[in-house]
Order: structure tokens, then C-alpha cells, then sequence
């Protein structure tokens, strides 16, 4: 990573394994999916199998990582919150 002075804010995320080890409960209420929770670690694992490590909790991030993680934004780009 090559630091500048623009400012840069990266998007939180959860790793997929911690999320496949909670209970639907827990799950549920973190994450929504049209299957419910069983479609939820359906597609969990397929991000796993694809050799993304970890879930951005704001799926309108556009710039990621390979291992699915946020890779940051300028705050020139970014919306305030």
C-alpha cells in the first residue's frame, strides 16, 4: 500500500469462515439473502471456493481486493456517511 495525503476510507468486513460458524440466528442478523440463511451460507462458501477470505458489509463497494476485502477509496470519491 503507498501512502499519500489523500485521505482514504476502506469499507468494514466480516471473514466468511467466522460468518459460516454462527448460528442462523446470529447470521440472520447480520447478513440478508433472498434464501434466507441456508441461501446465505450457500453463497458464503461459493465466495470461499472462489478464494474470497472475507464479506465487505456495503455491497455498493466498487474497489476490492482479491481476497474480497474493501481496498479503499479517496475521500474525493467517497459519499459522506
Amino acid at each position: 500500500m503507498t501512502l499519500t495525503s489523500t485521505p482514504t476510507t476502506f469499507h468494514i468486513h466480516i471473514p466468511v469462515r467466522v460468518l459460516l460458524s454462527y448460528g442462523d440466528k446470529r447470521l440472520g442478523d447480520i447478513v440478508t439473502h433472498p434464501e434466507g440463511v441456508d441461501g446465505a451460507r450457500k453463497e458464503l462458501r461459493q465466495m470461499l471456493e472462489k478464494g474470497k477470505q472475507v464479506l465487505v458489509c456495503d455491497s455498493s463497494c466498487d474497489n476490492r481486493n482479491p481476497d474480497g476485502s474493501c481496498a479503499g477509496h479517496s475521500s474525493a470519491k467517497t459519499k459522506a456517511a
